[in-house]
């Protein structure tokens, strides 16, 4: 009787323990240091303000006194998320993506969560996803499929999902969450952030469904709710490569993909609530087809570059930005807009074979930094100033149209504003990343 007593207090004892061990999440989570921390996320990410005009910089201006509401409101369970601002900003297609934009509070409160969150289901997440995961990018994810192909798993499931983000059932996503967390009060500081609403045009309406996309918690919640796909398909030893919403799964024959494709189709829509796009939704022979991920269009066979789309892209960016009609000074305009945009674009897209590729883009940008210099300088005799200091010796000297896009192209224009000018004012070459990126290739 004695041991079974004993027993049944250790037991209760365990119990207690781990009682305190979940509700120390929620004790987290407000914690004056996470909440300090979790406001430097914020400002790192700047962002826009939400329904409350509150900006990252008056958020700062008043940090102590913020962060103290924030914690007094979560230590009482009397915090109330406001409506996120809808806003939409333009798709490659044509449409509209939907953003839903948090207070900076707001944006604090989920930051703060996630920082306590995110390592529990982490250690459960799966190799195969690489969606907003620390650690985790979206080169490897492409590498991953470049390795698949190599390996003969050359019939690619290139997979959709219509509107993921606005459809994820809220009830579902929260059964997810209950198996790993427990703490009440930290399941019903997520619901809040579900069920916060939108305000759009000055019209509030609440939503069911969804976690919107600009929500710091949204991209740890898309992770939770298609964890199950991850784990179906890495038993049954499927080469699936998932980043958030956008997911692929090579295969060795086309009966298999067929076959694969029908398993996850099933999954996705009967048991998860969610719509796999039909018509974007295809099986590719990647050896005959080529297919797109992420931006990345990976060629019949093994070659892998920038898709249309993303060209499109980034040359309408550049026109933006290097427009003619502008009087500018074109060392300023390298250094404080071109430059941090052609950076970060060349290194994502230059692990791909784009050599030849990012050749002529510099060459194309240096045109039309050219043709902004000359509409600057607006007459021809600072051209020619230009040409005699860099040593033109000739007597006669060209009449030129200084506005004219040809013009950029000329002798005179190349003579004055060589290539080696470009790396005097300090002109980011994307085929120098490339050689960074690649330098067992040079």
């Amino acid at each position: 009787m004695g041991e079974q007593r004993q027993d049944n207090d250790l037991r209760e004892g365990v119990k207690k323990q781990e009682g305190r061990k979940w509700y120390s999440l929620m004790d987290k989570i407000w914690a004056k240091s996470n909440l300090e921390e979790a406001f430097k996320e914020v400002k790192r990410n700047r962002g826009a303000a939400g329904i409350d005009q509150m900006t990252v910089k008056a958020f700062e201006s008043k940090l102590e006194h913020h962060l103290e509401v924030l914690q007094q409101t979560l230590k009482s369970k009397m915090y109330r998320p406001k409506p996120v601002k809808r806003v939409y900003i333009p798709k490659a297609d044509g449409t509209q993506r939907p953003l839903g934009i948090p207070t900076v509070g707001d944006r604090v409160v989920q930051a703060a969560v996630k920082r306590i969150l995110e390592p529990i289901f982490e250690a459960k997440f799966m190799d195969c996803s690489y969606g907003f995961r620390p650690g985790r990018s979206a080169h490897m994810a492409l590498e991953k499929i470049r390795k698949d192909l190599e390996d003969g798993y050359r019939y690619v499931i290139d997979a959709d999902l219509k509107s993921y983000f606005d459809t994820i059932p809220h009830d579902r996503l929260m059964d997810r969450v209950k198996e790993t967390v427990v703490d009440g009060s930290v399941l019903e500081l997520l619901e809040k952030f579900l069920k916060a609403g939108v305000l759009e045009s000055g019209s509030f309406h609440l939503n069911d469904q969804g976690t919107p996309q600009g929500g710091v918690i949204s991209p740890l919640l898309a992770n939770i709710y298609l964890h199950p796909l991850d784990q179906v398909m890495t038993e049954r030893g499927h080469r699936l490569t998932r980043f958030a919403d956008d997911f692929v799964i090579c295969c060795k024959t086309p009966k298999g993909a067929e076959r694969v494709m029908k398993t996850v189709i099933g999954l996705l829509e009967r048991e998860m609530g969610l719509k796999v796009h039909p018509e974007k939704t295809k099986i590719v022979n990647s050896k005959r087809e080529s297919f797109i991920f992420l931006g990345h269009e990976f060629k019949a066979g093994k070659r892998m570059t920038p898709s249309s789309k993303a060209m499109t892209k980034f040359k309408d960016r550049v026109k933006e930005m290097t427009r003619r009609n502008q009087t500018v000074s074109v060392e300023k305009l390298v250094k404080e807009k071109l430059n941090p945009y052609l950076r970060g674009w060349g290194r994502y897209f230059g692990t791909g074979d784009v050599r030849n590729r990012f050749q002529d883009l510099d060459a194309w940008i240096r045109r039309r930094l050219r043709a902004v210099q000359l509409r600057s300088w607006k007459k021809v005799k600072k051209l020619h100033r230009e040409m005699r200091r860099r040593g033109w010796d000739n007597k006669e000297l060209p009449g030129l149209r200084m506005a004219a896009w040809r013009s950029s192209h000329s002798t005179y224009a190349q003579y004055a504003m060589p290539n080696a000018w470009f790396k005097e004012i300090g002109l980011s070459s994307l085929l120098e990343i490339y050689k960074e990126l690649h330098p067992q290739r040079g």
